[in-house]
């Protein structure tokens, strides 16, 4: 992700959200701000119509994969690693797990540019490892004509020991974090739009809870975004972030109980994006038009370019999302692919 010049955030407020924090400030020097953190309002978001077309749908959404990551100027040049992380992980297949057609246009973009399966690292975590026979891992298992993915490292960190150690600011606690992260030259992030909850996926805990050790990052509490801005962390993952994408074709969303329920958009839409807030705010408003809510962001004053291709056969919701991201505070520019 491209970075902005911004305010540093101050130790003390940092410090002062953290549970490890408190004891520490209490006789720690006067608050310094910190000129080593980060700040993006400028993302772009490119979205594509999924027709749903049985079994030519797999072939649909490796297309649209590649013309909206090439719409994101998306690039990585021949001997450059990339890691491919995953969100929501479970023996059941999508909507309750990423789409594993998803996974499956990831890597057949990243074969039909020329990466080396033995620089592709696809990480996940689970409680359990996956069974061979479940969505992903057929996703992911190369034909039989076709050797070049038989190298590619499949990683639950749950069951990882290969964790480096961060060196944080005075007075941090040291993060672990992922060392495929820490050699990847990309890192592409993959996930449902939805928890089993109901709830929108937030992509920093989904990569934070791949990412990073989770008994070093407990240290840290909720300060996702916080944690994600620090210069350390930024140099080692988050610049990193090139692309997010989720597939709404199905998803999981709140009924008026309790109770949540599996939701189906026709068509679907494939949304990836260049930059983490960009997606939130994109995922937050397409989220509430289907469902025709008011959508709580906390993400106002962003430029926001949303690239599109396809028609919806539903332009009310098209619609609808343009206004909800309007009111949401963000400069929305639209462009059409062709």
């Amino acid at each position: 992700m491209e970075s902005l010049d911004n305010k540093g955030l101050s130790r003390r407020s940092f410090l002062k959200g953290t549970g490890a924090g408190m004891g520490i400030l209490a006789s720690s020097m006067p608050s310094l701000a910190f000129e080593n953190v980060f700040n993006n309002h400028n993302g772009a978001v490119a979205t594509g119509q999924l027709k749903n077309a049985g079994l030519l749908e797999q072939t649909q959404t490796n297309s649209l994969f590649t013309q909206l990551t090439t719409a994101l100027n998306f690039k990585q040049s021949k001997g450059e690693k990339v890691l491919v992380v995953l969100g929501q992980v479970s023996t059941q297949a999508f909507p309750h797990s990423v789409d594993h057609k998803l996974v499956s246009a990831c890597l057949a973009h990243l074969l039909e540019k020329g990466c080396n399966s033995q620089d592709i690292a696809i990480a996940y975590h689970a409680p359990n490892t996956l069974a061979s026979n479940s969505p992903l891992v057929r996703a992911i298992a190369p034909p039989e004509e076709d050797s070049r993915l038989h190298k590619a490292q499949l990683v639950n960190v749950a069951n990882s020991d290969a964790w480096l150690t961060v060196e944080m600011p005075k007075s941090l606690p040291k993060v672990k974090i992922l060392e495929q992260a820490q050699s990847a030259d990309h890192i592409i992030f993959l996930d449902q739009l939805t928890d089993k909850h109901g709830s929108i996926n937030c992509p920093l805990k989904g990569l934070a809870k791949v990412l990073f050790d989770s008994q070093s990052f407990s240290k840290y509490s909720n300060q996702y975004e916080d944690l994600f801005n620090m210069n350390e962390i930024h140099n080692a993952i988050s610049k990193k972030v090139r692309l997010l994408a989720y597939n709404t074709s199905r998803f999981i969303a709140k009924s008026n109980g309790s109770d949540v329920q599996i939701h189906h958009v026709h068509p679907g839409m494939l949304a990836i994006s260049n930059d983490v807030k960009s997606h939130q705010l994109f995922a937050e408003n397409y989220l509430h038009s289907v469902l025709n809510t008011t959508p709580e962001s906390k993400y106002s004053a962003q430029e926001l370019t949303w690239f599109q291709s396809g028609v919806s056969r539903d332009p009310m919701t098209i619609a609808h999302i343009e206004k909800t991201i309007r009111k949401s505070g963000a400069s929305l520019s639209k462009l059409e692919l062709v």
